[in-house]
């Protein structure tokens, strides 16, 4: 796979994590735990920032890929 193949991963990687952040806001999704016998903890916004750190690391690395290609 050369550099552009992988930007353009890395592209659809994001608007893919948009998207699941988009849809858990539109429809106020909520996730929750449960750990041993203890009660459910919610952990949606765990998720969601999980989510925008991916975002994040995807467009960093595009970000050097660009620098590497010139772009």
């Amino acid at each position: 796979m050369d550099l552009r193949e992988l930007r353009k991963s890395y592209e659809r990687k994001i608007e893919e994590h948009e998207e699941q952040l988009r849809s858990m806001e539109d429809k106020d999704t909520r996730h929750f735990r449960q750990e041993s016998e203890g009660p459910l903890a919610e952990i949606t916004e765990e998720i969601k920032a999980e989510y925008r750190r991916h975002i994040e690391t995807y467009a960093a690395l595009i970000a050097q890929i660009d620098a590497l290609l010139g772009v």
